[in-house]
């Protein structure tokens, strides 16, 4: 059994990579348990100091790495550096900000301290979307904490997979620090179950997240869930137009429109709803489509073929529940998984296909006609991961923010993670933190230290 990866651009097979065997994933899973008692007692400078190695590879192998990641997966090559520039920073952050946010708190007023701890082995099963910073910004919190993690990447990035592991040995990790495990769907359960694994974390779907949660339930693990979204993009009649348009347009379709942060419903206030939807699809139709080596290029192919598919029938249901295709609709002829961006007006919001995720290039267009009914539309959906508010009036954007049930809200601008704040979702978007001083501290154990000697 092998995984291949597939360069989304031509069809062309560049590399495979032989699966785990059992003996292989034994061996490794007692590496990690081998390797998290050394790890666990290096004293906090000398991590600190890994990840600034770390950091210093990433920013010095950025071009390699990059070039690798649109092999795979098909992002324009200049968001892929961008991705390990990113997870270099957060390299440096953790490696800054990390011991302060895991120093002991003392409890006011008692003799009490919180003193965190790291817990063990930690099971990360990542997507392919964000093969880099995705892997790096669950892995560098935890590696702070004193926790090793043990890895399944997504099949159809294994070269990243791998380079990551040698990333982390040449930045002097040691072994059992970081373990890349080559294994197919079917073995997380008893990955997870394993009694040398301490804890799981997962990014990806919505029922591959629940499924996770089920397996680590019944063993009494703790589980952090990011999973999918269903962002909306409110637009209100006094916003900064253009600039809501212009980052609108980068918030659907940056990272070739496969993100679980993106826009994906934009509601806008009807007064300015035909106005702003002719404007969005005229500027998205501009985007440059095609080589994702070209660092011309702002959307390249969707990372597997059966999400080409998986577009087209979503379209075709939008179209049936009253949608019309103002731009695009259509792959794009030729080999490579290339799809126009696409937007779409006039869905009934109250239909099944309003409430799905769309991973691809496709804009759901809605307009409202009161804060009461943009706030309701917002929410009417199972994901809860985040939103963005777009309004020159204060009052009305923290009324709304108050009201929006997501992880994240940004005002004036769109969703993103940063390695300084907390991020994850609510509702069938996930529950636990990645990221910031929650993210540091998610998977640790809280201990309560009574009477702590100075």
């Amino acid at each position: 059994m092998s995984f291949k990866s597939i360069n989304p651009a031509t069809g062309v097979v560049s590399a495979e990579f032989s699966a785990h065997g059992e003996a292989d994933l034994e061996r490794l899973l007692e590496g990690a348990r081998t390797g998290y008692r050394a790890w666990s007692v290096t004293p906090m400078e000398d991590r600190a100091a890994f990840l600034i190695r770390l950091g210093g590879l990433l920013e010095q192998r950025a071009d390699q790495y990059a070039a690798l990641i649109t092999s795979e997966m098909g992002k324009p090559v200049g968001e892929a550096r961008a991705e390990v520039i990113k997870a270099a920073s957060g390299a440096r952050h953790f490696a800054e900000a990390g011991p302060r946010y895991l120093a002991n708190e003392p409890i006011e007023g008692t003799a009490g301290t919180v003193v965190y701890e790291s817990i063990g082995p930690i099971f990360g099963v990542m997507p392919w979307n964000l093969p880099f910073w995705q892997v790096l910004r669950f892995f560098i919190p935890v590696a702070i904490a004193g926790n090793v993690v043990l890895v399944k990447h997504a099949d159809l990035v294994q070269g990243s997979a791998q380079a990551l592991e040698d990333l982390v040995r040449d930045a002097g990790g040691p072994a059992g620090l970081y373990t890349n495990l080559r294994v197919r769907r079917d073995a997380v359960s008893g990955i997870i179950a394993d009694p040398r694994v301490r804890a799981v974390t997962v990014t990806g779907s919505t029922a591959a997240g629940r499924a996770v949660a089920e397996a680590a339930g019944a063993h009494g693990k703790k589980a952090v869930l990011e999973l999918g979204g269903s962002d909306p993009f409110i637009v209100f009649e006094d916003a900064d137009f253009d600039k809501a348009v212009s980052i609108g347009v980068v918030s659907r379709f940056s990272n070739n429109a496969q993100s679980c942060i993106a826009a994906k419903r934009f509601l806008i206030a009807a007064p300015i709803f035909e106005r702003y939807c002719e404007a969005f699809a005229r500027t998205a139709s501009a985007l440059p489509m095609g080589d994702p080596m070209d660092p011309a290029t702002k959307l390249g192919p969707l990372a597997k073929a059966d999400l080409v598919e998986t577009t087209q029938r979503q379209i075709a249901e939008a179209v049936a529940a009253g949608g019309r295709v103002i731009a695009g609709g259509k792959p794009k002829d030729g080999p490579g998984n290339f799809f126009e961006p696409t937007v779409i007006v006039g869905v009934d919001p109250d239909s099944a296909i309003a409430q799905e995720e769309f991973f691809g290039p496709v804009a759901l267009m809605f307009p409202f006609a009161s804060e009461a009914e943009a706030v309701a539309r917002a929410n009417a959906t199972d994901f809860g991961l985040g939103g963005a508010v777009w309004t020159n009036d204060p009052h009305r954007a923290r009324r709304v923010v108050g009201q929006l049930e997501a992880g994240a809200v940004f005002v004036n601008d769109f969703v993103r993670s940063d390695p300084r704040a907390p991020f994850g979702g609510v509702k069938g978007s996930g529950f636990g933190r990645e990221l910031g001083p929650l993210g540091a501290r998610e998977l640790t154990n809280a201990k309560l230290v009574w009477n702590l000697p100075a």
